[in-house]
């Protein structure tokens, strides 16, 4: 049986937002990155996540909204659960003096998400961190235990484990033990929101496992990036979150995406994942900062854009938006509800870029029951 008499659990988990981003791996199957990132939840962006440990042998079985994932061809799933079965097994062998006797079980998965996948937006990372805290709670594993059943899922994946500033050490051990995601500061920055703009939903030509092996098998900019850059980074994220200096952080967030998007580009051949609309934005931003840094983007591997502000900015951060943006109305009605703010807009005059997708969500409140 599961631990504490538990076989279903059902876990909310947001997907992750990385202020200095990783880009590749030096061990493809235990997925260990190159270099450290560092994250906030996007708390609005969620896999609600039902995990049921069934008895007996059977075939283990994933469903997301509403449709049936094929295993045969995405094993990561089957690689999670064998992991956690494993983990299960070594801890019978040291508690059961008494028996040979095997409890065999498989997994049922069931969840539902509310934002695009394969859009650059870290579906899979909320997705897996979901299922490896649900195995958790039925197993009671130790944190470092379910942050590697989420790593060896999809990378990311462990970053979304924990609210907060969130770290992931790249470790050195070849076996990836010292791999883990670790929560940097006691108290989330709970002024922070993000306002996420989907310019694209569809799939990315070059997905990121496949982006990432080419920019680490051709880029001459990715060692000095992985040597000198991201560990000062990482160090002035934590120091300027720490002190809730939006000004350094906003400036090194914009710098770590711009320079990653540069190493895209200096793979062979180039990786081009912004659009012209992700441009457009680019510059809406720069010219809203001109008097005082109010906002920063980041791009993951995909064209949509996440743009970080206090609370204070973000009404008037979307009035700039709308400008030379079109935004959804019913977007814009539940930006209204979150903020407690009234937006006057106008939807007859058209905008040069469609956003087909507007979110504005705190940040850094990490998993929920």
């Amino acid at each position: 049986m599961p631990q504490n008499g538990i076989e279903s659990v059902t876990v909310r988990v947001p997907m992750n937002i990385a202020l200095v981003k990783y880009w590749g791996k030096r061990d493809e199957k235990l997925i260990l990155p190159l270099n450290d990132s560092i994250s906030l939840t996007v708390d609005k962006l969620t896999a609600e996540t039902t995990v049921r440990m069934i008895p007996g042998v059977g075939k283990n079985t994933v469903e997301i909204n509403g449709k049936q994932v094929e295993l045969n061809s995405n094993k990561r799933y089957e690689t999670v659960f064998e992991e956690a079965l494993r983990l299960q097994r070594k801890r019978k062998d040291h508690s059961d003096s008494n028996g040979n006797q095997s409890v065999f079980y498989h997994f049922e998965v069931i969840s539902k998400t509310n934002f695009p996948v394969a859009a650059g937006l870290a579906s899979s990372a909320a997705g897996f961190a979901a299922i490896a805290l649900g195995i958790q709670r039925l197993l009671n594993l130790d944190d470092v235990q379910a942050n590697r059943l989420a790593r060896i899922g999809s990378g990311s994946a462990c970053r979304s484990m924990f609210g907060g500033l969130v770290h992931w050490k790249k470790g050195e051990k070849e076996d990836g033990s010292d791999c883990v995601a670790v929560k940097t500061d006691e108290s989330n920055w709970t002024d922070l929101y993000c306002i996420i703009l989907v310019f694209n939903d569809g799939r990315k030509k070059v997905g990121s496992s496949e982006g990432m092996k080419r920019t680490r098998e051709t880029s001459t900019l990715l060692k000095y990036r992985i040597e000198s850059i991201v560990p000062k980074r990482i160090e002035q994220i934590k120091e300027a979150y720490s002190n809730r200096n939006f000004e350094t952080l906003a400036h090194v967030i914009m710098a770590d995406s711009n320079q990653f998007h540069a190493v895209c580009l200096d793979s062979v051949p180039p990786i081009r994942y912004l659009n012209d609309a992700s441009w457009q934005l680019i510059e809406i931003i720069e010219k809203f900062n001109e008097n005082e840094t109010r906002a920063a983007y980041t791009f993951d591997a995909g064209p949509n854009a996440c743009v970080i502000v206090q609370k204070k900015d973000a009404k008037s951060l979307i009035y700039s938006l709308l400008q030379s943006i079109e935004i959804p109305s019913e977007d814009l009605k539940s930006a209204e509800e979150e903020l407690k703010e009234s937006f006057e807009f106008s939807t007859e005059t058209p905008k040069s870029t469609v956003c087909s997708k507007l979110v504005i969500s705190p940040m850094g409140g990490g998993p929920q029951d």
